[in-house]
């Protein structure tokens, strides 16, 4: 039985809220427009947050975690500070 994507997203929040405080500061401009985003890769959910383009290529990916449906299990938080200081 999986768990609700609810729990797991806000697993993936608290590890990814977590991650980023040990980051630079994300501009205010950027913060006002982050988007969280869900992939279902089998057991895991996968999920992103991210600043969104035009096209959804065009998005730029601030941090990833993968969170298992099955056992709850956090795993490491993907952060990519470049991406947000070299974004305008």
């Amino acid at each position: 039985m999986t768990m609700k994507l609810e729990v797991l997203r806000e697993k993936a929040r608290v590890a990814t809220r977590e991650a980023l405080m040990r980051c630079p500061a994300i501009q205010e401009h950027h913060r006002e427009n982050l988007t969280i985003g869900v992939q279902f890769s089998g057991a895991d959910r996968l999920f992103e947050l991210y600043l969104p383009g035009e096209r959804p290529e065009d998005a730029i990916v601030f941090a990833r975690v993968a969170v298992s449906s099955v056992t709850g299990e956090v795993g490491p938080v993907d952060v990519f500070p470049e991406r947000w200081s070299a974004s305008k």
